[in-house]
């Protein structure tokens, strides 16, 4: 039996993943397995481990602390369906049968222009808005996009700059996570594009 989560953001689903190793990461830091971006999330926030048993998150001593099905919680077995709270995220447990069929992405290839326009029409839709200035995401506002060292596609209102492991907007504009890939990508410098 395999355990995913999926990750919702203000109440807006953003990624779903599986859990595929005994010590998986949450937190605000990039070198965690979960990486969960806003103020509310500690660093090193919590981490979920995979026992004989079944799973257990453990809370890391986080600023906000760790919330199971509305309890604030430092160490809790969790069961399908669970739901977790971190910060403005909300992460549920669901048990499932076999990992699902996933489409085979080079990370050092761009992305392709039919998989951008799908992934902004989603977002367009969505209407997700950035959490500090609540300024409202769509094609106007996304002008570039471009890959972390950990195969992660993010958005950007501003051209970004390259920092250590993934680019940073100097004039603090949106940023928002579009596409979490399967591999780490020692070229991630290259990925930079601009939107028409």
């Amino acid at each position: 039996m395999l355990n995913k989560l999926i990750v919702r953001y203000n109440g807006r689903k953003i990624d779903e993943l599986i859990i595929s190793r005994e010590i998986f990461k949450i937190g605000r830091k990039l070198d965690n397995d979960l990486r969960l971006e806003d103020t509310t999330v500690s660093s090193h926030h919590a981490r979920i481990l995979m026992k004989p048993d079944g799973l257990v998150i453990q809370d890391c001593n986080s600023t906000n602390g760790t919330i199971v099905n509305g309890v604030t919680e430092n160490d809790k077995m969790l069961a399908d369906g669970d739901v977790i709270v971190i910060g403005k995220y909300s992460i549920t447990i669901e048990e499932i049968d076999h990992e699902p069929a996933t489409m085979e992405f080079d990370p050092t290839m761009q992305i392709g222009k039919k998989e951008l326009d799908n992934v902004l029409s989603r977002l367009e839709n969505a209407h997700i808005t950035h959490s500090e200035s609540s300024i409202s995401i769509d094609k106007k506002t996304l002008n570039w996009i471009a890959q972390d060292a950990n195969g992660v596609w993010w958005g950007f209102e501003n051209k970004p700059v390259p920092g250590i492991n993934g680019w940073i907007d100097g004039l603090d504009g949106t940023k928002i996570l579009l596409k979490q890939d399967i591999n780490e990508n020692e070229q991630w410098r290259d990925t930079i594009q601009r939107l028409a």
